[in-house]
């Protein structure tokens, strides 16, 4: 992956970004509310055999966290900027540990689909049960991505095989 410029996303970001010293591809920054956040884009090649990144959205301390607007922009800025630095495919996969996961996913897939960028962007969600379990997960591309219709080929294979 290629590396993020925290300037350009400090630029439009209503939060100051920081990349952790210690975990590469880690963004994290703190609320208005003293929410720590951190944005983690990893290598996975799991549901995606030809490759993709992960997003993954940790609530540092799993403290309460009141809507806000402002995370959503921060969030969107960090986004915007892996796919201004690299045309690759993000995997968004919800978290699952406390049942919340439906409303994460309407949230995020909600959060994207009113950015002001959006129309570059081609998102797919799918959910369904693995080991009775609910999950939710998405991908988005920029529409210009050449491996597009392979992708969502992947995708739909491997959701078939993954979900009961």
């Amino acid at each position: 992956m290629n590396a993020l410029d925290l300037g350009r996303i400090n630029s439009i970001s209503p939060y100051v970004v920081t990349l952790r010293v210690d975990k590469p591809c880690v963004y994290w920054f703190y609320t208005d509310f003293g929410v720590e956040y951190e944005i983690v884009i990893k290598a996975n090649d799991i549901f995606i055999a030809s490759g993709a990144y992960a997003l993954d959205i940790i609530n540092v301390w799993h403290q309460p966290s009141p809507g806000d607007p402002k995370f959503r922009q921060t969030l969107m800025a960090i986004v915007e900027e892996f796919f201004r630095q690299n045309n690759d495919v993000m995997l968004y996969v919800t978290e699952t540990k406390d049942s919340k996961q439906a409303s994460r996913n309407r949230l995020f897939v909600r959060w994207f689909n009113t950015y002001e960028h959006s129309d570059q962007y081609v998102i797919k969600t799918a959910e369904g049960k693995m080991d009775g379990q609910m999950n939710f997960m998405a991908i988005i591309l920029r529409k210009d991505n050449p491996r597009l219709q392979l992708v969502f080929e992947e995708f739909d294979e491997t959701i078939a095989f993954l979900f009961d």
